[in-house]
């Protein structure tokens, strides 16, 4: 490989904290204005690779290291890191980590000083950043108070601006709409092109990757077992899925129907377009899917011309009208920014609205304790840490048990149940902060389901997820909703939306412009673009052959080969 900017040579490492090495024998290259994504389930090490690409592994954080990391023919291991963060910069997972100032203007220019650059370039840097990231209008707020989503802009907004030689981002679209998505990896291509700056994405999203990357690694146990162009690396989709990695819906799709030449799979939207020029899809097909709501029991929540004002003079809530029937499985859905979590908060009385009335089992929000209401209406944050302050996974989800007076053998009993639930049975003596955001994430879940409320009410499930977990945690809110409980979900993710949820409620600037059946709301495209919302890639391929909205990749198979399809789940 010709201008090699990384150099990756046999590298382990193990934290002081635990007896596995995370790392094992990691070996690969990255030439200079390379692309290279990187893959691999929840706890596999990607994050601690990022760590050790910018040299805060060993530097800055305590543990065992073998083998070494050259950044630009610097060993990180012996240069000082003040040189080795004027090579690479790096967009955290969780972005509040990278906050330091009070102001979104000051937090995207604050790199840029600390480096010296000239003021009238530091403006125009920061100024551009603002722009392609869609956070101009934002520039005096405080970085902390604004949503997960645009929390993640800004930190993607401080890298943009710096333009180092080498940008490495970790999960930095887990919380952006699906055109969030988008303009970010479109904006982050033009670097590469520009300015030559050579990107490491570990990413989830393999559609994202599918096109914009060169090449894809998969982490898998500690090492790097698969890796190659996207269209090589996703050929061998059962391998992947056994592995917990999903390839684009479009590549499973032809993957699994017969018949078909498995040597060239599609990895885009484009691909799979003319591979469907190509065939010849009989006449007598006439598909009919039915709509997925069903009847349900009465109004247990009910929110009349709801508006909210936040301190700031922000209004984040206008005139909102909403009724959610006991049983539902409900997906709120909506641009960054566009009022989902300030709506949930009103709907498990953590806020009250300003103007309106909000009801919960009949009752007026503004007038209960709310932490009755907690055991009611369960409530999963956002951001994990915000609700997670016991010492151990285990007292996490035995703490609102105890206050309730729960004998300590039922506790046992239900805690073991929930964490077996959520995939987290033998952490039970772990600190929270010790785990993975994703494993936060479960343990938030867990805590809550402890308490078996009537209601569970998640925000963005999935962030910092896998696939497999991702569908993990929808397949339980999918069996808690069969047996009675009514579940409200805020997601980007349009694939699980249009697999789990029956309706689809869907805000815009602080509005519901819609509101209906999952397959109604899935096939309007307009409506979805313009909230920055793109419906599933199976939604789009099929609307290319019939007039009918499809939701997963079994429906795309049935329409193509009449129900013929290899590996149906």
């Amino acid at each position: 490989m010709d201008d090699v900017i990384i150099r990756v040579e046999n590298l382990w490492w193990k934290y002081n904290t635990g007896r596995e090495w995370v790392l094992k024998g990691v070996d690969f290259r990255v030439a200079k204005g390379e692309i290279v994504g990187i893959v691999g389930p929840s706890g596999v090490g990607k994050t601690t690779l990022c760590l050790c690409l910018t040299g805060l592994i060993p530097r800055e954080v305590r543990g065992t290291i073998k083998g070494r990391v050259l950044i630009n023919g610097m060993d990180t291991l012996t240069t000082p890191l003040s040189e080795v963060i004027k090579k690479v910069g790096i967009v955290f997972q969780d972005p509040e980590t990278q906050f330091v100032t009070m102001r979104v203007l000051d937090e995207v220019a604050f790199p840029l000083e600390n480096f010296g650059f000239p003021r009238d370039e530091i403006l125009k840097r920061v100024e551009e950043a603002l722009r392609v990231t869609r956070m101009t209008e934002y520039s005096d707020k405080y970085p902390f108070e604004l949503s997960g989503g645009q929390k993640q802009r800004i930190a993607i907004a401080s890298m943009l601006a710096r333009r180092p030689e080498i940008l490495i981002l970790d999960e930095p679209t887990s919380d952006l709409d699906p055109l969030g998505k988008q303009e970010i990896f479109s904006v982050l291509s033009e670097l590469r092109r520009r300015y030559g700056v050579t990107l490491i994405i570990v990413e989830h999203d393999t559609e994202k990757l599918a096109r914009f990357a060169d090449r894809i690694l998969l982490l898998y146990d500690g090492r790097i077992i698969e890796q190659g162009p996207p269209r090589e690396f996703f050929r061998d989709v059962p391998f992947l899925m056994e592995k917990g990695v999903y390839p684009p819906q479009v590549t499973e799709v032809f993957y699994r129907l017969n018949g078909l030449n498995r040597e060239f799979l599609p990895t885009t939207l484009e691909e799979a377009f003319k591979i469907l020029d190509t065939l010849s899809v009989g006449d007598s097909l006439s598909p009919s899917f039915p709509r997925k709501g069903r009847q349900s029991g009465e109004p247990i929540i009910v929110m009349e011309e709801v508006e909210y004002v936040y301190p700031d003079g922000t209004k984040a809530l206008k005139g909102v009208n909403l009724k959610i029937r006991e049983g539902e499985f409900v997906a709120i859905i909506g641009q960054n920014g566009s009022g989902k979590t300030t709506l949930i908060k009103h709907i498990v009385g953590l806020l009250k609205p300003t103007k309106g009335i909000v009801k919960v089992f009949g009752m007026d929000t503004k007038h209960i304790d709310i932490s009755k209401l907690a055991w009611k209406i369960g409530y999963v944050y956002q951001c994990p840490d915000h609700q997670l302050f016991c010492t151990s996974v285990y007292e996490e989800c035995a703490y609102a048990l105890r206050n309730a007076g729960m004998s300590e053998e039922e506790i046992r009993e239900r805690v073991g149940r929930v964490l077996g639930i959520v995939g987290l049975s033998g952490l039970e003596d772990v600190p929270p902060y010790f785990l993975s955001k994703g494993q936060r994430q479960r343990l938030a879940v867990a805590a809550v389901l402890a308490m078996e409320p009537e209601v569970i009410v998640v925000d963005e499930p999935t962030t910092g997820q896998d696939f497999v977990q991702s569908k993990g945690i929808m397949d339980l809110l999918k069996k808690l909703n069969e047996s009675g409980r009514t579940i409200i979900v805020v997601t980007h993710n349009m694939r699980l939306v249009a697999e789990y949820a029956e309706r689809v409620v869907v805000l815009k600037e602080g509005r519901v412009i819609a509101d209906g059946d999952v397959r109604d709301v899935m096939g309007d495209f307009e409506l979805l673009r313009s909230t920055f919302l793109n419906p599933p890639q199976v939604t789009v391929l099929a609307r290319k052959l019939v007039p009918v909205t499809v939701l997963t990749v079994e429906e795309m198979c049935r329409i193509i080969m009449g129900g013929v399809c290899v590996g149906e789940r």
